[in-house]
């Protein structure tokens, strides 16, 4: 090939790259269209393609049409085509560079300092720095994330990057489960009203968690290190290393490996006590749950709350600080807050229908399937009636005809998932159009698994699905090679109190080690009592049409009375997070909605 004729093939492909780039610009599965080698099977092959972006890589031309895509040829104008996956997140790895620069240059860590929150600041590199044309005085330039993002002018820039309580930053480089990740990797996804808020309570989730609640490292080194009559203690120091197994995330039974090394000096001796444990968070629910009276309202109409929640530790129902966070999607910054206040729990538990009577019974059995949905795509994540749901890999929900007509909510290729309220058993209707059968997992509190059942590899069929087990609060379906559908899905209600709930042994040991006045021996099963709290506020008269998302926070309040030796008061620590807010996958914790109305 001649120079002039590879000129003319480059000019030839950047034209037709150009086009397709302006034709696709509305298909919402093709990200980019460029050019280059193709790649078959890993390895980069010779000669001129067309590459093809893409969210997701689809099956079949039933599902390609299904996400409001279309089928990508072949060969165009003679190139040949290459399809790519895309999907783009962001992401740090690495550690942290400490050293202090002076003078400083470009390259090191650095990070905004205002509104420092915890550990979960991000930080990022120097890229360089400059003078001022105007005044030559010095200025430096760095990424958006690092220095911009929720920052305003006259933010105070520092370096090395922020001190956020590095050993705990250090340790969440160490999570054993993911292999090295920062926070950055943790897909919290939380409205930013409640950043803040989740973002504390995670730092002082895993504090305490690393440090037990029941008894700290220093007053367990002051026992082991008892010192002689009149011998003066002149100081004590405590060395503590944390590594997490999993993601510290708060109303999760996360669990630490923690060494800590104890350090009494007095006037005549040194004294050391070290310590290797592995802890389990243990502030965490056995499910929580809100409604709202009404799926729509006008502007300027009340919106009544109600809220329940189940503990297994025992606390009056008084012993909470309950607060619904109403969020409309299109102005987050909206946000109201509702306090709410106990309330008398009906024997029925929401949001699954009333009783017609105080004589009659629950309905033992609450269904949902998808005939009144439209068929197309939806965000997601969000929430169908009862059932709150969200992608594993964050594409659009999609609602489909497929199976002879009847609606039924898509599986995609990274599996969904779906929450409600404790039920003891739940069914699924479920069908696949490839070899890949559709799995059900059934998880209880803290992502402990209930149960799990397969359907057969038989395509074009409806399978039932049927997993039963104390405390069910939601399930994973994976599976269906992106063709799985489900058309239906069924909650058998808790009847009873209290909400009995099954957990590892791992777990009940780590909770009887650190609530040993709950006599749990070897009981594997832990018991709730239900609390409910109601809450009213009004819809501002001026707001426009749109979903809101609500997202219901509980922390225990700390009861002890005035005079508890403090060997006992200090077993009772407030404010703890104990609502889980995340559903964690795969070292991913993909937020759900608690409960979505409309404002019409």
């Amino acid at each position: 090939m001649t120079t002039d004729e590879g000129k003319d093939i480059v000019a030839r492909v950047e034209a037709l790259v150009a086009r397709l780039n302006r034709e696709y610009a509305d298909d919402p599965n093709v990200t980019a269209v460029g050019w280059g080698l193709a790649r078959r099977g890993g390895e980069l092959k010779d000669g001129v393609s067309l590459i093809f972006y893409v969210r997701r890589k689809l099956p079949s031309e039933r599902s390609v049409a299904g996400a409001g895509s279309r089928s990508i040829p072949a060969e165009i104008e003679g190139f040949a085509t290459d399809v790519q996956e895309m999907n783009l997140r962001p992401s740090q790895v690495g550690q942290r560079d400490e050293t202090k620069y002076d003078p400083l240059r470009g390259g090191p860590a650095t990070s905004n300092s205002e509104k420092h929150i915890a550990w979960f600041n991000g930080y990022g590199t120097l890229g360089v720095l400059a003078r001022d044309n105007a005044d030559n005085a010095p200025v430096a330039l760095s990424n958006w994330h690092v220095w911009a993002d929720g920052g305003a002018e006259g933010d105070q820039i520092i370096q090395p990057g922020h001190p956020t309580g590095a050993d705990h930053v250090e340790a969440i480089t160490k999570v054993a489960a993911c292999g090295p990740l920062l926070t950055s990797l943790i897909e919290w996804e939380a409205p930013s009203p409640l950043t803040a808020g989740l973002y504390g309570g995670a730092a002082a989730a895993a504090i305490a968690a690393a440090a037990s609640d029941y008894r700290d490292p220093t007053r367990r080194g002051q026992d082991a290190t008892a010192v002689d009559p009149g011998e003066r203690t002149l100081r004590e120091t405590v060395d503590m290393a944390v590594q997490y197994a999993d993601l510290p995330v708060p109303g999760r039974p996360f669990r630490t490996k923690v060494k800590w090394a104890y350090q009494r000096e007095t006037e005549a001796r040194v004294l050391h006590h070290a310590v290797e444990e592995e802890r389990v968070n243990t502030q965490f629910l056995l499910g929580k749950m809100v409604t709202v009276d009404r799926a729509a309202y006008q502007p300027g109409d009340a919106v009544r709350l109600v809220a329940a929640i189940w503990d297994y530790q025992p606390r009056p129902c008084d012993a909470y600080h309950v607060v619904a966070h109403l969020i409309p999607r299109n102005r987050p910054g909206g946000v109201i807050r509702v306090a709410m206040q106990p309330t008398t729990c009906p024997r029925a538990v929401p949001p699954f229908p009333p009783r017609d009577s105080e004589e009659s019974d629950p309905p033992r059995e609450t269904c949902i399937d998808f005939a009144d949905r439209d068929v197309g795509q939806y965000p997601y994540k969000g929430r169908f009636d009862w059932l709150s749901y969200a992608t594993a890999d964050q594409v659009p929900a999609l609602i489909q005809d497929w199976f002879e007509g009847h609606h039924a909510l898509v599986i995609p290729a990274g599996g969904i998932v779906v929450e409600h309220a404790p039920a003891s058993k739940v069914t699924a209707r479920v069908a696949q159009f490839t070899n890949e059968p559709v799995t059900l997992t059934a998880y209880g509190p803290g992502g402990q698994e209930v149960g799990q059942v397969t359907a057969p590899a038989q395509q074009a069929t409806v399978h039932e699905l049927t997993v039963a087990g104390p405390g069910i609060l939601g399930a994973r379906f994976t599976g269906g090679g992106g063709e799985g559908l489900i058309l239906g899905y069924c909650v058998e209600t808790i009847q009873e109190e209290p909400l009995v709930a099954e957990v590892s042994e791992s777990l009940r040991s780590g909770i009887a080690a650190e609530h040993p006045r709950l006599k749990l021996g070897k009981k594997r099963r832990l018991e709730a009592r239900r609390c409910c709290f109601t809450g009213t506020c009004s819809i501002p008269p001026n707001e426009e049409a749109g979903g809101w998302d609500v997202h219901l926070t509980v922390q225990n309040v700390n009861t002890v009375p005035d005079g508890t030796e403090p060997e006992e008061a200090a077993i009772e620590i407030g404010g703890h997070v104990l609502s889980a807010h995340t559903f964690v996958e795969a070292c991913v914790a993909i937020m759900l909605a608690d409960h979505v109305f409309d404002v019409i």
